[in-house]
């Protein structure tokens, strides 16, 4: 993973995070979807003013991988124990960045919250082998909800 440098992203950086996540969910995930899986990603994330200004304000942090200046992998969450986005460019895939992103944002939050025991997901069927390889284990079978599919999962945080 060659001269890629993982931080957290900043508030100016937000939208630039979510047009990345929109730009690889409309590549490799809206095809397991219809337009209401879609639409309700649009909604419920990239267009949410609330999970936006949480973004902003970092209670609900994104940790990015960037080549030079350019975002090219994240992993947002939507509450500090809950993991909502994982999207890493097209060209970059299959480098080990999110595998990396996942490991300094565990490093991270332990930091804040050394007792912390779990992480939990909801797996998109394209994310899933992903998740399996970075230790995630699969709570149920799947699932759909307003047309997005997804696997619940969680990750038990070793100490």
């Amino acid at each position: 993973m060659k001269d890629i440098l993982i931080r957290k992203i900043t508030a100016d950086e937000v939208d630039c995070a979510m047009a990345l996540a929109l730009e690889v969910f409309m590549q490799f995930e809206a095809p397991d979807y219809g337009p209401a899986g879609v639409e309700t990603f649009k909604k419920d994330i990239v267009e949410n003013p609330e999970y936006l200004e949480n973004a902003r304000k970092g209670t609900c942090p994104i940790y990015g991988g960037f080549d030079g200046e350019t975002l090219v992998a994240l992993i947002g969450m939507r509450s500090k124990t809950h993991i909502n986005l994982v999207f890493t460019k097209k060209e970059y895939h299959r480098r080990g960045i999110a595998r990396t992103i996942f490991h300094f944002l565990l490093d991270d939050i332990r930091k804040e919250n050394p007792s912390l025991k779990e992480l939990t997901l909801n797996s998109s069927p394209y994310g899933l082998p992903f998740y399996l390889s970075v230790g995630f284990i699969p709570l149920s079978e799947e699932q759909e909800m307003n047309g997005i599919r997804f696997t619940p999962m969680k990750y038990i945080i070793q100490k």
